[in-house]
């Protein structure tokens, strides 16, 4: 009897260790997390709606597994063991693609990638939909750029998250092309059926509204637009609405803004060059983060002082299209002005101004002072003391009104911050930038 209690625990153990997923986690629809520490409002999004609906527009299984231990021989091998232990796979082939990512639990209640290919895609595909490796290949290229280190040394793990929503949406964009061009679903065309992005989705690439504060049909021309400066600057361009920012990441706003900037790969070219705004509804905090030698060339410290004035007085009156449309008007010429040789700088003759106002200060410190040493007359307090030994005789008197002084204290009034707020330089992230209220 104790030999078969003693069988049927050793066969629950192998049961356990081989069945990764079955382990306490967090199931963001079709995306699982056995760190616990990655959820955010977009990985919901893309776990309970983006990937279903393109996984059934497509006929192709989207999912993620991030794991925190692995009991097969490799990574790849977890990722097939997974595919088939949990009936992953759509129709009746069973095709789909997933992405399979090992973290090491840290000190801390963090986790961090230990080895740069700690991660792994892995795909199905049918004979007459296409090639597996073909596709596999496809969107471990896309997915690549945000497996960077940086993003996932345990140190940040609001970077990883953010990292990852990022890679999912390239998983999924990449995933939706290979079928469109390769092996469209019957009856699908050129279109598969799937929702227009929210403007708050992972899907965008410069202008994110998770606020919901932007009609689509506004928030396109802005994505556009932001877009086609950035590309033709080679300067990416960004803006971000939230609802509360201590959502996106920890520290001040504009921690949380660098923070959202390097966990996204934001920026272009190889210093990833960039600047980005991000707003807070909660409070109404503001920051801008300016990274990269040629955005700095671009906007220096007066530069930034003098954007913020293009649009700042336009979200103090909650006018959110108007204030996005002049942000990216002013860093287009900004960037245009650089690009020419001609940066956005403080004009020369404030600074002639200046030292004239100085020198002028210390010539006529110094006169005063020889003024006083060469003074040696003073005028009498008591008037008699200007009395003549023969006294005083006066011959008319009269009284005459000359004026009077009145003095007046302005009442200052309180700030409503209706219109603006106060705002002041920030550095940090390996950039610079300013924050405040708006």
């Amino acid at each position: 009897m104790k030999k078969a209690y003693t069988a049927l625990a050793l066969a629950f153990l192998l049961a356990l260790s081989l069945c990764t997923p079955a382990m306490a986690a967090m199931e963001y629809g079709v995306i699982y997390d056995e760190t616990e520490s990655l959820g955010s409002q977009e990985l919901t999004m893309q776990g309970e709606q983006t990937l279903p609906q393109l996984s059934q527009a497509l006929g192709l299984d989207l999912r993620v597994d991030v794991l925190t231990q692995n009991s097969y021989d490799g990574l790849g091998a977890a990722a097939a063991g997974i595919y088939e232990e949990y009936d992953y796979g759509y129709g009746e082939h069973k095709e789909g693609v997933t992405l399979t990512i090992l973290l090491e639990p840290q000190d801390g209640d963090t986790y961090r990638m230990v080895d740069e290919n700690d991660w792994c895609v892995y795909a199905r595909l049918s004979d007459e939909r296409g090639n597996g490796q073909e596709l596999s290949g496809a969107v471990y290229d896309a997915v690549q750029p945000y497996m960077a280190a940086r993003a996932w040394n345990g140190e940040d793990m609001t970077m990883s998250a953010v990292a990852l929503t990022q890679a999912v949406d390239a998983m999924a964009e990449t995933a939706e092309d290979y079928i469109l061009t390769n092996c469209p679903p019957a009856g699908s065309g050129e279109d598969v059926g799937v929702e227009k992005p929210v403007q708050g989705s992972v899907t965008m690439q410069y202008v994110f509204d998770a606020a919901d504060l932007l009609p689509y049909e506004k928030w396109e021309k802005l994505e556009a637009r932001a877009k086609a400066i950035s590309q033709k600057q080679d300067c990416g361009v960004y803006f971000a609405l939230v609802d509360d920012y201590t959502e996106f990441g920890n520290g001040s706003i504009y921690e949380v803004t660098y923070q959202l900037y390097h966990g996204s790969e934001l920026g272009m070219g190889s210093g990833r060059d960039g600047i980005i705004v991000l707003l807070s509804m909660a409070e109404r905090n503001y920051a801008m983060f300016v990274y990269g030698e040629y955005a700095e060339y671009a906007f220096d410290e007066y530069g930034k002082e003098k954007l913020e004035e293009q649009f700042l007085g336009d979200f103090g009156e909650d006018d959110w299209y108007g204030g996005i449309s002049n942000y990216l008007d002013a860093c287009e010429e900004y960037l245009t002005k650089a690009d020419a040789g001609k940066p956005v700088r403080r004009p020369y003759w404030i600074w002639f101004v200046i030292s004239a106002g100085c020198s002028c200060l210390a010539a006529g410190t110094v006169c005063l002072w020889l003024l006083r040493k060469m003074k040696s007359v003073h005028q009498k307090a008591e008037a008699d003391a200007y009395l003549t030994a023969g006294g005083l005789h006066l011959t008319k008197q009269y009284d005459r009104y000359t004026h009077t002084t009145e003095t007046r204290t302005k009442i200052q009034k309180e700030s409503s911050g209706g219109s603006g707020g106060s705002t002041y330089s920030e550095s940090g992230g390996g950039g610079s930038g300013r924050s405040g209220k708006f």
